[in-house]
Order: C-alpha cells, then sequence, then structure tokens
C-alpha cells in the first residue's frame, strides 16, 4: 500500500492539483458575474384611430448582470417595454418611466435600464369643412357681363392633424380663371391646392366653377345677321 502511494508521488500530486485546478475554473466562471447588454423596443398598444404617435427613444439599452449560467438563459425576447396608451386621444406630450413599463423574466437579478424615461409625442387626426375661393385674373372682354358664378361645392373636408388644420380658413384653387377668356356661359374644373398642413381632401379634390355671362357682342352680330341689306 505504501509503494502504491508514494510510487510515482509527484505525478500523482500534479495531477491532484491540475484536477483542482480545472474545478476551480468551471466553479469559478459559473459563480463569476458577468455583464450583458440587450436592445429592447419600445412598444405601444391599443391606440386611437383618430391618433398619430411618435415615440422617443424607439429602443432602450438593458444590461444585465448575473452569473454565466445566467446570462446564458436569457434571450432578447424576454424583455419588452409595451406602454397602453388606452384613453389617450388629444394630442400632447407624454413622459412613462421605463422601468414602470419593463417587463422582465422573473427572478433577474442586477438591470441597468437607459434611458430611464420614455417620451411619447400624441398628435389627434381631425376632418374639418372648409369654404373654397377661386383666384381669378384678367377683366372680362368688353360687352361681356358676368351674371353670376358659383362654386360647387362651396365647401370641402381636408383631413389632418388638428394643431395644423384648425387655422385653416379656406382652401384655394391650385389654378386661376382668367376672365379674358370666357366670352359665353362656361363649367370650369378646378383642382384644390394641397397646403403642406393638409394632409388629404375626404371626398374631391376639385371644385367646378359655374360661370354665367351675357355676351352682348353676339347678341349685337345677330341683330346684324337679320337685319335686312
Amino acid at each position: 500500500m505504501k509503494s502504491f502511494v508514494f510510487n510515482n508521488f509527484g505525478l500523482k500530486i500534479t495531477a491532484v492539483f491540475l484536477a483542482l485546478l480545472v474545478w476551480a475554473m468551471i466553479t469559478g466562471r459559473e459563480r463569476a458575474y458577468l455583464e450583458q447588454i440587450l436592445e429592447v423596443s419600445v412598444e405601444y398598444i391599443n391606440r386611437a384611430e383618430n391618433i398619430d404617435v411618435r415615440v422617443r427613444p424607439e429602443t432602450i439599452r438593458v444590461k444585465v448582470k448575473g452569473t454565466s449560467k445566467e446570462l446564458e438563459r436569457i434571450k432578447p425576447n424576454d424583455f419588452k417595454v409595451k406602454i397602453d396608451l388606452a384613453g389617450v386621444t388629444e394630442g400632447g406630450r407624454l413622459n412613462y418611466f421605463t422601468e414602470d413599463y419593463l417587463t422582465k423574466p422573473a427572478g433577474m437579478g442586477s438591470l441597468t435600464i437607459h434611458p430611464r424615461m420614455i417620451e411619447i409625442t400624441v398628435k389627434e387626426f381631425i376632418t374639418r369643412e372648409v369654404p373654397v375661393r377661386i383666384r381669378y385674373k384678367g377683366n372680362l372682354k368688353p360687352g361681356v357681363v358676368l351674371l353670376d358664378r358659383r362654386i360647387v361645392p362651396e365647401k370641402v373636408k381636408i383631413f389632418g392633424y388638428k394643431s395644423e388644420v384648425s387655422a385653416i380658413a379656406n382652401v384655394d384653387g391650385s389654378e386661376w380663371i382668367n376672365l379674358a377668356e370666357i366670352d359665353s356661359d362656361c363649367i370650369i374644373k378646378v383642382p384644390l391646392r394641397k397646403e403642406n398642413d393638409i394632409l388629404k381632401f375626404e371626398g374631391i379634390d376639385t371644385v367646378d366653377v359655374h360661370i354665367t355671362v351675357e355676351n352682348k357682342n353676339l347678341e349685337k352680330t345677330a341683330e346684324n345677321d337679320v337685319r335686312p341689306k
């Protein structure tokens, strides 16, 4: 027995030392605390149909600290930031603490979150009915008298952000009507000019301008044609 223990004693001691060293390295790695940084998207739910939502920032950084075994089990989908916008209908700027809306795996250890605050800007959409304004240039020819002019329809519906379209008093036609070219009754189709504040027209984006005139020049020509020569 004695010879068995002391035979190649140095090699056996070295083997035991190496085994202990490997065990210490493995267990030390498992127990050592490491850090992992995850990018998490900011989501929102229950948005009202009449609002537009802008989120700053769109992603947050989560720094997780734990053992190597704990970090190996972590997946990016385990963390979510989801903000409920139920009941938010008016425009404005809203601030939310990130940690209040961060969901994470149960038993998760130390976390560092950046940024700590999420800013959500809400803009309300509205539809307004405003009158149409047609612009004219030039003058009617001598002998041509304007009897009536009508815009059909007189009002149109515009759609956009409430803060912007609320100040719009009217919508202009995109083209001028040259009165010098009119010598008889006519209907002129005029496209509407879409300002930057108007996202779209609801329904129609053109109007018909009905112009009624009396052309005395034609009456004189007709009289001359019927006079006996």
